[in-house]
């Protein structure tokens, strides 16, 4: 059983080989951590956002777009939208709210919000998810007071997967149909049974938005000095033993 270095499972926006992936995490198994990539991240080597790198290239392209983005992995798993509607079917979980949040959401969940919105709302301290809200905790992101990004809804998505894993779920669920599942690179699977709710999982907010061939983007900010790297990990320490 080979365990490669660190993995990209990335899950498609729509149920078809040619849509966005909407989702895209960097496991880094020898780090034990998870960082969220945002979709809207601009790839030179594609000349677009790095969530539209599988719908040109497939699994090699996006692969290659993140090592040139500083996320290096050996495979990825891409899924298609179907996959996980299928695993996350008749899935009842609880997840912790720490404020009040109000969104608006598309009427079903692969619509658009400009055909039709609906406020849908989650209440401390927790909320108990099923059928459509599970959607609408993991993809809503326009909030009713004007406000919410990207890195928002990948937050919800961290707790969201925490909570999966501490349920037991059964992640094998996702590949019961080989149809809508693509493999590139070795084997990621041994590696990915190693994730754990207590692994490091982050999102990658270090960018800077801009407008790049007329599309607004975000790019890579500059490192940040070893000093501000240092204070951000004594945080992160911190946060996770007030949790």
């Amino acid at each position: 059983m080979r365990i490669v270095a660190a993995v990209v499972v990335a899950i498609l926006d729509r149920d078809n080989w040619d849509a966005n992936t909407d989702i895209i995490v960097f496991v880094d198994i020898s780090r034990r951590r998870l960082t969220w990539v945002p979709r809207d991240l601009w790839s030179a080597l594609v000349s677009d956002r790095v969530n539209g790198a599988f719908a040109k290239g497939g699994g090699k392209l996006l692969l290659d777009a993140l090592a040139e983005l500083g996320f290096v992995a050996q495979s990825s798993v891409c899924l298609r939208r179907g996959a996980t509607e299928a695993a996350l079917a008749g899935v009842i979980v609880q997840v912790q709210v720490r404020q009040p949040l109000d969104f608006w959401y598309p009427l079903t969940p692969t619509s658009r919000l400009e055909d039709g919105r609906q406020k849908v709302s989650f209440r401390p301290p927790a909320e108990t998810l099923d059928g459509v809200r599970l959607h609408q905790w993991i993809g809503a992101r326009t909030m009713v007071d004007g406000k919410g990004t990207d890195f928002l809804r990948m937050d919800r998505q961290i707790v969201f997967l925490r909570a999966l894993i501490n349920d037991g779920f059964d992640f094998r669920a996702v590949l019961r149909d080989p149809d809508l599942v693509r493999f590139t690179g070795p084997d990621p699977l041994p590696s990915l049974a190693r994730v754990k709710a207590g692994w490091r999982m982050q999102v990658h907010d270090w960018v800077d938005d801009a407008v790049l061939d007329g599309k607004m983007v975000l790019v890579p900010r500059p490192p940040k000095p070893w000093w501000r790297r240092q204070w951000r990990k004594l945080r992160q320490r911190m946060y996770r033993k007030e949790r």
